[in-house]
């Protein structure tokens, strides 16, 4: 490089001498920076190096750093995880604690218990006295069908309790095992590292240890008592079921040796052998607990019924307060039951009807409602019968009462036997009167089991002396009280029929007319309601035997056994039990309306204004309440009547839209009002007197006597006129004229003392006399009155048209008549010659 510049800088002096100077000057200068470039391209990479160097130390150290800080907060998010988790199972363990101190104070009444179990225990012992060893010499069947009935409600009651036992047993043993569970987390003993959770931890553990071994123990003991509990519940259960099949077997044995069994029926039992110091006292506490068990287990059927009696009794009694409005004497109504005395009539109605329904009755509770029944038949005929059907009821009323104390007696001795000879020489004693005497008596039904039962009293004598004791008693029970539910049943039949009756002759009644005694429903009956006699009388005498319930109990079962459909688990006692509550209440529903007519209501001068919407309400409701009873009976959950309601909202939306309309409607005018019954009221064409408010439609009968059946929807609808909303006064004129040349002061004068004579014109407001103008033929005027109730308008006006006709003749005063002079002129026509037709002339085509 240098060799080169140097050859060009001597080319340069040789060319030129005074140019070679800035030539060199510029190569000296590249030269330098040449020199330059290359040491600063050394010093350059020596610092990049450097600074390699010390950003790989520097990210070396970074990232040591980050690991260790990732390490920190890891173990500390670790450690706060850990303290979290300890910290919930440290409330769990007391939220625990606390469910277990509520369980054991909440208290479990160990001593109540225990006492139950006893008493169960003391009733399972006496219920078998005398049966489980065959300690009494003579089973007799009333003893064992009343100790199997308290056997299977002592197994009941007892499966209850031990139901309880289990459910507490369990959520104590499911606190305990939740505790325990808790306890054994490993979470639980991890011990944090900062000082201040460290102490925490450490007061912690110290209260739960504390609580835990306080509550275990408690625990642990109402855990060993409850499980006490259930072992003396388990065996008395055990024992139970054991005499339950000892009892079911010597019935059985009972039953087929029905007819070959004789056991020493006058035989004096040796009553230290029987382990019972008293065995009329063991008798009736047995029928005691019987009875005890049966009304408790169902009361709220017999509240039912109870409510029904009264409901039924009220009815009646306005029935007969109708009849004594109308003009009757009380003699006049004697040939009815029910008018002739209304609560012993619905006594016997309601009884013979609802035991029906009522669960399977024992037969102790059945002869009460039957010797109740009774004594309310005997109130009912007491004027109504003749004396020969009277000797013989009363007979049989005696019969009843010896029949019911012998039935009353479980155990045999000697003195029942005569007592059941004297039963039976009673009954054949009236059958064989009865029979001598059968022309006096009228209802050959009568007759008819009379002889029947008195055939059963020969063969029970029968049976008895030859010692079938259990036969004979069974056939002299039966034979008494087929008599008493014959005619128990029978008179229901007539009772249900005046029910019928009673309400046509409500409506043919004339107030005007005289009245006389009502005569009552025939003697005879069709043959269907003698067969549905039969039947029923059949059902109640056999339904209380062996036979009957092994019969009857599969068939039971089969109703309670759940099913399942899908989702849905049902039973057809459920569903049996909503229709027949359904049922009722629709019937309850029916009789309220049939108190809403107005041939039903006491008096409409004595009725209230709100009479008729009272009860439609109540209807309402009772349909209502019927519906929801209906479901909680059946056991169908609420959830399910939401769904049912939604279903129906679907169809009122697609095509009930006028049947709820018409139900609004009727709530609508029922709290509002607008129209009650007795109104006076036009709706569009009809007019007429409101008759009855439905639920869906209500009934305007008219003046013609025509029933019209009109929606509620309508009635509010339509332009509705109800001349008697406010009160039932009305405003009645009459127009007539006088002729020209009278006096009409005195017209006037004349025709107020008309309207003041008249009773049922008002004086307040005054009745106003208006002469309106000059007509063709007379002076017109009108007379203008208030009368006192809408239904006198026309007899009222006919009474005023008569009175002023008559008044003003008296007076020389004409209404004259209208007159037209009709004049016939007659002229002369002349009749133009036709003139002949013109030629047609027809187009040429």
């Amino acid at each position: 490089m240098l060799k080169f510049t140097f050859q060009h800088i001597n080319n340069a002096k040789n060319n030129n001498g005074n140019s070679w100077k800035p030539i060199f000057v510029f190569f000296a200068l590249l030269s330098f920076l040449s020199v330059s470039s290359q040491n600063l391209k050394k010093e350059v990479d020596s610092i990049v190096k450097e600074i390699g160097i010390n950003n790989r130390v520097n990210q070396l150290l970074l990232e040591s750093k980050a690991e260790n800080e990732k390490k920190a907060r890891q173990e500390k998010y670790i450690n706060y995880q850990r303290v979290q988790k300890q910290n919930r199972i440290f409330n769990l363990i007391e939220l625990e604690v606390q469910n277990a101190k509520f369980l054991l104070n909440r208290g479990f009444d160990y001593k109540d218990i225990t006492e139950e179990i006893h008493q169960l225990k003391e009733w399972e012992e006496f219920s078998v006295k005398g049966i489980v060893g065959k300690q009494f010499r003579v089973l007799t069947d009333r003893n064992l069908s009343s100790t199997s009935i308290l056997l299977y409600e002592l197994l009941k009651r007892t499966n209850n309790r031990l139901k309880k036992i289990s459910i507490e047993n369990q959520q104590l043993g499911r606190t305990r095992e939740k505790i325990d569970s808790l306890v054994a987390e490993k979470n639980l003993y991890y011990v944090p590292k900062d000082s201040i959770a460290r102490e925490i931890y450490r007061l912690q553990s110290l209260k739960m240890n504390t609580d835990i071994d306080i509550i275990s123990e408690r625990l642990k003991n109402a855990v060993d008592s409850i499980q006490t509990l259930e072992i003396m519940g388990d065996q008395l259960r055990f024992k139970i079921e054991t005499d339950i099949i000892i009892n079911d077997r010597l019935r059985k044995i009972e039953v087929d040796q029905l007819f070959t069994k004789k056991v020493p029926v006058f035989e004096r039992p040796n009553i230290k052998k029987l382990m019972i110091d008293d065995p009329m006292a063991f008798s009736i506490k047995t029928n005691y607990l019987v009875v005890y068990f049966y009304l408790i287990n169902n009361k709220n059927s017999i509240l039912t019924m109870l409510i029904l009696i009264l409901g039924t009794a009220i009815y009646f009694k306005l029935q007969k307060r109708k009849f004594l409005d109308f003009g009757y004497k009380k003699d006049m109504l004697i040939n009815f039951y029910m008018l002739n005395n209304p609560l012993a009539s619905a006594i016997l109605v309601v009884l013979n009807i609802y035991q029906f329904i009522l669960p399977m009755p024992p037969l102790i509770f059945s002869i009460i409602i039957w010797t109740i029944s009774t004594i309310a038949l005997t109130i009912i005929m007491w004027r109504s019968i003749n004396t020969f059907i009277w000797k013989i009821w009363t007979a049989i009323f005696l019969l009843n009462l010896l029949a019911f104390f012998d039935l009353i007696i479980l155990i045999h001795f000697v003195g029942e036997s005569f007592l059941i000879l004297g039963i039976n020489c009673l009954g054949i004693a009236i059958g064989v009167y009865a029979f001598i005497n059968r022309s006096k008596i009228q209802r050959k039904v009568y007759l008819w089991y009379i002889l029947a039962a008195t055939i059963l009293q020969f063969l029970s004598f029968y049976y008895l002396v030859n010692g079938n004791y259990n036969l004979s008693k069974f056939l002299m029970t039966k034979s008494v009280y087929t008599i008493v539910t014959i005619f128990s049943l029978y008179s229901t039949f007539i009772i249900v029929k005046e029910i019928n009756l009673i309400s046509k002759i409500l409506e043919g009644v004339d107030e005007d007319k005289r009245k006389k005694t009502l005569i009552g429903i025939p003697h005879k009956f069709t043959l269907g309601y003698y067969l549905i006699l039969f039947v029923c009388c059949f059902l109640l005498m056999v339904r209380n035997t062996y036979t009957f319930q092994n019969i009857i109990d599969p068939f039971r079962n089969t109703l309670s056994e759940p099913r399942s459909l899908g989702n849905i688990t049902f039973t057809f006692e459920n569903i049996m039990i909503f229709i027949i509550v359904i049922l009722l209440s629709s019937f309850i529903s029916k009789v309220v309306s049939f108190l809403a007519s107005d041939d039903q209501i006491i008096s409409t001068k004595n009725k209230t204004k709100n009479f008729g919407s009272m009860l439609f309400l109540s209807r309402i409701a009772i349909v209502t309440l019927g519906v929801l009873i209906a479901f909680a009976s059946a056991g169908i959950p609420m959830d399910k009547l939401t769904l049912i309601i939604s279903a129906l909202g679907v169809g009122i939306g697609f095509g009930m839209q006028n049947l709820v309309n018409n139900l609004i409607s009727g709530l609508i005018i029922a709290f509002e009002k607008p129209v009650s019954l007795d109104d006076i009221i036009e709706v569009g064409t009809q007019s007429g007197k409101m008759k009855s408010i439905g639920i869906r439609s209500s009934v305007v009968t008219t003046f013609d006597g025509a029933d019209v059946i009109i929606p509620n929807g309508e009635l509010l609808n339509q332009n509705l006129t109800n001349w008697t909303l406010g009160s039932s006064t009305r405003r009645s004129e009459i127009r007539f004229g006088v002729a020209y040349g009278t006096d009409l002061e005195l017209t006037k004068k004349l025709i107020f003392e008309i309207l003041e004579n008249n009773k049922n014109v008002l004086m307040k407001p005054l009745p106003a006399i208006w002469f309106t103008k000059f007509g063709d033929s007379s002076i017109d005027l009108v007379l203008k009155y208030w009368i006192s109730h809408f239904d006198f308008d026309n007899d009222t006006r006919s009474e005023l048209i008569i009175a002023i006709d008559k008044t003003l003749k008296e007076n020389n005063i004409v209404i004259p008549f209208s007159q037209q002079d009709i004049h016939i002129i007659t002229k002369e026509i002349e009749i133009e010659p036709e003139s002949e037709p013109e030629p047609k002339i027809e187009p040429e085509e």
